[in-house]
């Protein structure tokens, strides 16, 4: 497989650790793929696709990167810190649900995005809904806008997830596999292997990586981002475009995107989901993010639990990140940790 230009970012290799609390209660060996470890401000696994989005926007002479997603994107606040760290100026623009309040205090991701961003830019869902729901229109917008400032603009997608992009965790599995028979013994690699499906980058990427090291580890992307025919899209999309454009055909006979975890809804945490996290926390010493990964590894274990047989006996799972994020639910954390306390 041709890898296209990249720079390096994150902090490689990421570890992978052996959650023993969670074994020991699934009567399997499960282990954490720690890409929220790619670094600090700029962690999570957006990082590993902002290695050649990057690349391609300094290769072309870009001087100002626009990107987009909602109020608490990890995408957006890893985009606005490696921007900074390269001297590129930057634009967010942040979809918010309706009835969210623009004017309460900024936490989180958004928070850190208005720190290193040039220029936010709020939408209005009801205009994002007439424009077909996609960010298209938006992001082209601003890059008008750019240009007329005598500015080069260069438009990354929502999540990182194009073509380029995919190469992020395509490249990724090989480093992958090389830690796991470091930590594994006798073992080529994992059996089965989940991660958080949003806007699919990241899952198209492991299946590319998947293909091009001709492994069986089957793969697993739990449906965090809404209604399933999103993310049945996201995937057919950018599987063609990679087909397309580098003649590659994703890994996909042993692959298997599942519904049923979105919960109420993108970035909405139950209390229920709330006190998972926090017992995860004081099992294993492993903090999830309410948007992504956490709804994603509930997903993992009660897939698990209820079909032991159809899961092998060695798992991992992708933490992608999103610590920050829980910024965003301080109170609804404190509200639920005061009824655990009593």
């Amino acid at each position: 497989m041709e890898i296209p230009k990249r720079i390096f970012l994150a902090r490689l290799p990421t570890p992978i650790q052996k959650l023993n609390s969670v074994s020991r209660r699934l009567g399997k060996e499960i282990y954490l793929w720690r890409d929220d470890l790619t670094g600090f401000m700029d962690s999570g696994n957006k990082l590993r696709k902002l290695e050649f989005l990057l690349a391609d926007a300094l290769q072309k002479n870009c001087d100002w990167i626009i990107t987009c997603g909602g109020p608490q994107s990890n995408h957006t606040r890893a985009t606005a810190v490696v921007a900074r760290q390269l001297g590129l100026d930057v634009s967010i623009l942040t979809l918010p649900k309706p009835g969210y309040d623009q004017d309460q205090t900024a936490t989180g991701n958004l928070m850190f995005n208005q720190i290193f961003a040039t220029h936010q830019v709020w939408l209005s869902y009801e205009e994002f809904q007439k424009r077909g729901s996609t960010y298209d229109f938006f992001l082209n917008a601003e890059a008008d806008r750019v240009r007329a400032l005598g500015r080069k603009p260069y438009i990354i997608p929502l999540g990182g997830s194009n073509v380029l992009g995919c190469f992020g965790y395509a490249n990724a599995v090989n480093e992958m596999v090389n830690t796991w028979r470091e930590l594994v013994s006798g073992s080529n690699a994992p059996d089965h292997l989940f991660c958080a499906l949003g806007s699919a980058g990241t899952y198209v990427g492991l299946q590319m990586g998947l293909e091009e090291q001709r492994l069986t580890t089957e793969l697993h992307g739990i449906n965090v981002i809404g209604p399933m025919p999103i993310p049945v899209q996201y995937v057919s999309n950018l599987r063609q475009s990679v087909l397309e454009t580098y003649g590659i055909e994703p890994h996909t006979q042993q692959s298997q995107m599942i519904d049923g975890y979105v919960g109420a809804g993108y970035s909405i945490a139950s209390d229920e989901d709330l006190k998972f996290y926090i017992n995860l926390a004081r099992t294993e010493g492993v903090m999830l993010d309410p948007c992504y990964t956490g709804k994603a590894f509930q997903g993992m274990v009660t897939e698990v639990e209820k079909n032991p047989s159809a899961y092998g006996k060695r798992i991992l799972f992708l933490h992608s990140g999103g610590g920050f994020g829980n910024f965003a639910y301080a109170e609804q954390y404190q509200q639920v940790l005061k009824r655990l306390s009593t």
